[in-house]
């Protein structure tokens, strides 16, 4: 479908020529543009050329390598800032969209068919139409009828989406075109009933629960329930119940660790009929072996924590003898990382770019600066979700807590008004550490938490009678993803840091800790953490730059001071 959009544009000379490259158009824009409009296209493709290293040659001036080249690219490879950096991608794609993109749209230029017009018609919510009325217009230039869609026909949406544009994400808008027709189909009587899927599915290595045999889903079952229930009078029971979310982890170790079993012919599937099965022969190591390090054979924490894992059901659940726990413990003490559990390679390398005190300027002042960008909008429902961004971000670096418990912030719930201060709380059940939390957010927090409120939360889908402060379209929590979105993308796109939801509570713990070592308690606790040991083995170990730094300064001072006069009669 792809090839057939682009052979057609081509054909309708769209690019002047079937291989038009970005050479090709920068001689365009040498040649057309006068004054100030060439200098600076021109001083963007330079940038593109020089500092990037792209051979303009080389790409052809199409959506799908423009997208690629593109993607490629961010302020810190060319060495500018995010500001020029996206003056720099917009004059790019403003030259090609010019010069070698004259094109007709399938998914925005055909006049809706009687039949999609009546159906976005019953959309209950208007950004629905809006999210659908691409793919509308897509199946309209396709002859395809609302009733005669499947997740098939996303595949050639996806395709004319990626021939046709350059700065769009189709994968994206794919995905939420598949959320919003479901939504409808559930919601509207009258909608078709069908049910969209991605098209693009491959087989997980992780086998689904019910693809393994009724035996084995009874066994885990069986553990499950034993885990749920406290015996403190039984050795083999936990002392307290394992909470739902601690019994998921233990559930996906154990269908991750027969999966390797299976996947590696190991085992045939037919034989796991319990628990018990990961415990015969050499199970345990070669159900571990397919999460080491594939070049170097280490181990990493994700290893080891499943290892410990399976320790504790073979001990409590699968009653293993004293030797074969004693085994496994050689195979644990074998799997720990070394010096510990520590931040990751991953982490640590992305912690480098907060060297610099210009990005920590960015991260810091980014909440308003989002807040800036949204209120801008005209558009009431972009407002709305560009300053519950900023409160999201502002959130996450002068709260310090987990994306988890972000997402499921509920008004009646965590939040606590006490004297015109806000206080944000979170219960035992609530904390990974199983203890309760609660700490006074900021003055520019509160200020923003209550703007957004008061002025924007109910444009949002999903907030009417949601108790939550983040809601999904459902009414529930946002999802994972969408929150983990939310908070990374808009640092990446204008501020270029890189960043992963988790790593704003490493960042916090360096900020502080580099500049006042002296607080690293403070930190512990603001953290949630039990002890200040387990701040320094999990968020810290990035300070010794720092602390050569004060030392460095202290001699540099100590030089630079005259010499101590001796004393008389000493």
């Amino acid at each position: 479908m792809k090839d057939l959009i682009e052979q057609r544009n081509d054909e309708s000379g769209i690019f002047g020529g079937a291989q038009r490259t970005l050479a090709d158009v920068l001689c365009a824009v040498q040649e057309r543009l006068e004054g100030s409009a060439r200098r600076d296209a021109r001083s963007a493709f330079g940038a593109l050329e020089k500092k990037g290293d792209v051979d303009l040659g080389a790409v052809l001036a199409r959506p799908a390598e423009m997208r690629e080249m593109l993607g490629e690219l961010s302020p810190s490879r060319l060495g500018v800032s995010p500001a020029r950096f996206a003056n720099i991608k917009s004059l790019i794609v403003r030259s090609v969209a010019q010069f070698g993109m004259r094109r007709s749209w399938a998914t925005k230029d055909a006049p809706l068919n009687p039949a999609w017009e009546a159906l976005l018609a019953t959309a209950p919510k208007r950004q629905y139409r809006w999210g659908l009325s691409r793919f509308a217009c897509y199946c309209t230039a396709m002859g395809i009828q609302p009733e005669e869609i499947s997740s098939e026909t996303l595949t050639g949406f996806q395709a004319a989406l990626e021939a046709e544009a350059i700065s769009t994400d189709p994968r994206n808008i794919r995905k939420r075109v598949i959320a919003l027709w479901n939504m409808c189909a559930r919601q509207v009587d009258d909608w078709p009933d069908i049910r969209l899927s991605s098209p693009f599915k491959t087989e997980p290595f992780v086998l689904a629960l019910e693809d393994f045999p009724e035996g084995f889903r009874a066994d885990l079952a069986a553990w499950e329930t034993r885990m749920a229930t406290a015996d403190p009078l039984d050795p083999f029971a936990p002392v307290r119940p394992y909470r739902p979310a601690t019994i998921l982890a233990y559930r996906n170790t154990i269908r991750r660790l027969v999966s390797a079993l299976v996947r590696g012919e190991v085992i045939e599937l037919e034989e796991a009929t319990g628990l018990a099965v990961l415990f015969d022969g050499d199970n345990v190591r070669q159900a571990l072996r397919p999460f080491l390090d594939p070049e170097t054979g280490e181990s990493s924490d994700y290893v080891h924590k499943m290892a410990t894992q399976l320790r504790v059901i073979g001990r409590d659940y699968v009653r293993l003898p004293d030797e074969r726990l004693e085994a496994i413990d050689e195979i644990i003490a074998r799997l720990r990382p070394k010096g510990g559990s520590v931040m990751g390679v991953r982490n640590r390398e992305r912690l480098k770019q907060f060297d610099d005190d210009a990005v920590v300027q960015r991260l810091l002042g980014f909440p308003n600066e989002e807040l800036t960008r949204a209120l801008s909008k005209t558009n009431s429902l972009r407002r709305a979700k560009g300053v519950e961004r900023a409160l999201a971000i502002a959130l996450l670096i002068f709260a310090g807590i987990r994306v988890k418990n972000l997402r499921e912030i509920r008004l009646d719930v965590n939040l606590r008004y006490a004297g015109g201060r806000v206080f944000l709380r979170f219960s035992e059940e609530e904390t990974k550490s199983r203890a309760d939390f609660e700490l006074e957010l900021p003055a520019n927090v509160v200020a923003l938490l209550e703007r957004f409120v008061a002025e924007h939360r109910e444009q949002l889908p999903g907030a009417e009678n949601s108790p939550y402060l983040f809601p999904g379209e459902t009414g529930g929590p946002r999802s994972y993803s969408a929150m983990r979105d939310a908070v990374s993308k808009p640092l990446s796109k204008h501020a270029g840091i890189e960043l992963s939801p988790h790593l704003y509570r490493h960042i916090i713990a360096k900020i502080v800790v580099e500049r006042r070592p002296e607080l690293a308690l403070d930190v512990s606790r603001r953290l949630g953490h039990k002890s200040i040991n387990m701040t320094y083995q999990h968020y810290l170990g990035t300070e010794t730059a720092s602390a050569s730094r004060r030392i460095n300064k202290l001699l540099a001072e100590t030089r630079a001071k005259p010499p101590l006069k001796s004393r008389k009669g000493c």
